[in-house]
């Protein structure tokens, strides 16, 4: 692998049993359970999901498309997640995708993650492996939410 990729791949994979020991014990009460600004843990998690989803299409695997995939996108709001979506289908679309990414991080060359996105991450990168660095980044915020949003359901925090 190279070296580049090294420490983001590690941080995906770690994230993903990072996230079981976040939500794994969760009632259905503890999902719609809302922060200060209306988050709940079921957008959280379909958020990274869409988003672990959109980094498989930008190093060339394409998902199926999800029916759920529209509430959870960037610009989305929690308001939008359907009341009775499952979160399940989530965390397995978001486990689904690691799945997919850590056998395909070999694959990738330089020239791979020097092409550029068309657009520049809201921290200046724009190449695919500013972009998989950045997401990695995403992802940690945002499970740091859930952390939270565990806090707020009254389950132990998790370290």
């Amino acid at each position: 692998m190279i070296p580049e990729l090294a420490v983001s791949a590690r941080t995906f994979a770690m994230d993903e049993k990072f996230l079981e020991g976040l939500v794994g014990d969760f009632t259905n009460a503890d999902w719609v359970v809302k922060d200060p600004v209306g988050h709940d843990a079921r957008w959280l998690v379909g958020h990274l999901a869409v988003t672990r989803r959109r980094l498989m299409a930008m190093v060339g695997l394409v998902p199926p498309v999800e029916d759920w995939e529209a509430a959870f996108g960037r610009g989305s709001s929690p308001a939008q997640v359907p009341e009775h979506l499952d979160p399940q289908p989530l965390v397995q679309a978001f486990r689904s995708a690691q799945q997919a990414l850590a056998g395909h991080w070999e694959t990738l060359t330089g020239a791979d993650l020097a092409r550029p996105l068309g657009r520049t991450l809201p921290d200046g990168s724009d190449t695919l492996g500013g972009a998989v660095r950045f997401l990695a980044w995403h992802e940690a915020y945002h499970l740091g939410q859930l952390g939270f949003m565990r806090r707020l359901a009254g389950r132990p925090g998790r370290a």
